[in-house]
């Protein structure tokens, strides 16, 4: 992958998810990398590791959109859209939405997600089977 461009990790991401392909996402990451999911006012961290493996385990696509990119020389910000909808691999119904805010760095002539902090939005609905 040398020479991946903002655009190429963001594709190379959506991809990744796609496919579910773990090893592709984690790649992606730099290894020490913490990943953020918040939801209302609660704070969940954690590692590339295990966020791959947690989205790989949904079943289900994600899609992205590209919202802006701040790019410095060696560091970006990068906003993304999200979004999921669908049964899961357990029965539970997702409609979630957000926004994800990587902050990257360049390295070796390649891009790598260094944090990612994820919010869902306020009216993201989540059932399970028996409700």
């Amino acid at each position: 992958m040398a020479g991946r461009t903002l655009e190429g990790l963001c594709a190379a991401l959506e991809r990744a998810l796609d496919a579910g392909d773990t090893d592709a996402l984690c790649a992606l990451y730099l290894p020490t990398a913490v990943l953020a999911l918040g939801v209302g006012d609660a704070r969940l961290e954690s590692t590339p590791e295990a966020a791959a493996t947690d989205r790989v385990r949904l079943g289900l696509p994600i899609t992205l959109s590209v919202r802006s990119i701040d790019a410095g020389e060696r560091h970006a910000d990068v906003v993304l859209g999200w979004s999921v909808s669908g049964l899961t691999i357990d029965g539970t119904h997702l409609d979630l939405a957000g926004e994800a805010t990587l902050v990257c760095t360049l390295l070796g002539g390649d891009w790598y997600v260094a944090s990612e902090e994820l919010r869902c939005h306020d009216r993201a609905l989540l059932r399970s089977r028996g409700i």
